[in-house]
């Protein structure tokens, strides 16, 4: 083997991350996905809970609502930096989540959810 083979590392599998505030298009942190790859609108499975905490958006499990977000293709390095933006693990946790057609998807989701108790609820509709 030569040893430029021995240095190669395997590629990352990308990650299919689920987004449903400011991280959509049209929205003001979108710049931050340009590196990732836009597969489309998605729905969650009902059983989770939008709020609205005022500047931006955030998902709780519990609930009996459908979420209506976007799906992207993430490499490591940008989910890394969109992590550290979205304030893991400390504000949310990205976690997977179920969403319609029994398919799921990574999302950033809000821990501490007892404290959230001033975020009015948001009755999605689409988009």
């Amino acid at each position: 083997m030569a040893q430029s083979e021995k240095r190669k590392k395997p590629c990352a599998t990308p990650t299919i991350l689920f987004v449903y505030g400011t991280l959509k298009r049209d929205q003001r942190n979108h710049g931050l996905m340009r590196e990732a790859r836009f597969l489309g609108e998605a729905v969650t499975d009902p059983r989770y809970t939008l709020l609205d905490l005022g500047p931006f958006p955030g998902m709780i499990e519990g609930g009996s609502t459908a979420v209506y977000g976007e799906l992207y293709e993430v490499g490591p390095h940008l989910l890394a930096r969109l992590d550290r933006h979205e304030g893991v693990p400390r504000f949310y946790v990205r976690k997977p989540i179920l969403l319609c057609a029994s398919d799921s998807a990574d999302s950033y989701i809000l821990v501490h959810q007892e404290r959230i108790k001033d975020g009015v609820i948001i009755q999605t509709c689409w988009p």
